[in-house]
């Protein structure tokens, strides 16, 4: 059994005591027969963590006989965690089978943006409101004019909590209005934002028409965008934090100190100069081939089944 995301064994909700106690149950006799592998891609639950969610990660490491990780950091972590058990590094897949990479001109062309402008995208939802600062502040460090960002996935609501908040939302809702006021000011032909989920064309052609992909994350293990901007080729900038870190700099991209905003407008300016070369060749991804990942994934497995 090969677990890689705790909350989907409870469709993505929170468990409950006597769910917890029962995946325990089943996981005890799956040990009789089987090995229990965890793929290791979140610390914890991202988007709100509880008491539950935390046992159900804390259920899952201490029941694991393997632990799969996608990079060094993880890996040395849970290794002087967790001693007894054993550990492998496989590499995160590019998602070739998922997008399809288009020509940048004609990505653009459907878009509406300028074919000679600077596009900058962040993939993925942005959760917070400290991701939504680390995106805006980012673009606007850029001196280029001739600038494009885009976001697949925008936060366009702030988090906000002040006294007589829901007696004043009955009289004026101020979420809504801030809400509106962000989607009016971050309009086309500077900014195209989305702000729900896209299906994997819509994000391809994104993608596509990018010239820099960032990764706008604070606090995070994992990051599969780093490995989109990797199928399609781009420069990929993103935080030294997790695994992100090795991922980025074992391909030589530019990263930075998400909490400093000099670092930010460093690796941006680095990733740029990569593309005022002209010479910006993608580095040898042949190592995150999905068909040689897959072997390396067997391979791995048959190892310690025999063991």
């Amino acid at each position: 059994m090969n677990i890689h995301w705790p909350e989907a064994l409870f469709d993505w909700k929170e468990p409950a005591e006597k769910e917890l106690e029962e995946l325990t149950s089943y996981l005890e006799s799956w040990k009789q027969t089987a090995i229990i592998v965890y793929t290791k891609h979140d610390f914890r639950r991202n988007k709100g963590e509880t008491a539950n969610f935390k046992k159900l990660f804390d259920i899952i490491e201490s029941h694991a006989d393997l632990f799969i990780h996608l990079g060094q950091f993880s890996k040395k972590l849970l290794e002087k965690k967790y001693p007894q058990k054993s550990h492998e590094l496989v590499y995160h897949p590019l998602l070739k089978d998922v997008f399809r990479q288009q020509p940048k001109a004609d990505s653009r062309k459907i878009l509406g943006i300028d074919e000679n402008s600077l596009v900058v995208i962040a993939p993925g939802k942005i959760r917070t409101d400290e991701e939504r600062k680390l995106v805006l502040k980012s673009f606007n460090s850029i001196e280029e004019k001739n600038k494009v960002l885009i976001a697949t996935h925008m936060r366009s609501e702030l988090k906000i909590d002040f006294r007589g908040r829901v007696r004043m939302k009955k009289i004026f809702d101020l979420q809504k209005f801030l809400k509106k006021k962000f989607k009016k000011k971050h309009m086309p032909p500077k900014y195209y934002f989305t702000y729900e989920t896209l299906n994997e064309e819509e994000m391809s052609l994104r993608v596509s028409a990018a010239d820099i992909v960032l990764i706008p994350r604070t606090d995070l293990l994992n990051s599969g965008s780093v490995f989109l901007g990797f199928t399609f080729n781009k420069v990929v900038v993103g935080p030294r934090i997790g695994n992100i870190k090795e991922q980025l700099e074992r391909e030589q991209m530019p990263t930075f100190n998400p909490k400093s905003l000099s670092s930010l407008k460093a690796s941006l300016g680095k990733a740029i100069k990569m593309l005022e070369k002209g010479k910006f060749i993608s580095p040898n991804f042949e190592k995150y081939q999905p068909e040689k990942i897959a072997i390396k994934y067997s391979r791995v497995l048959l190892k310690h089944l025999k063991n």
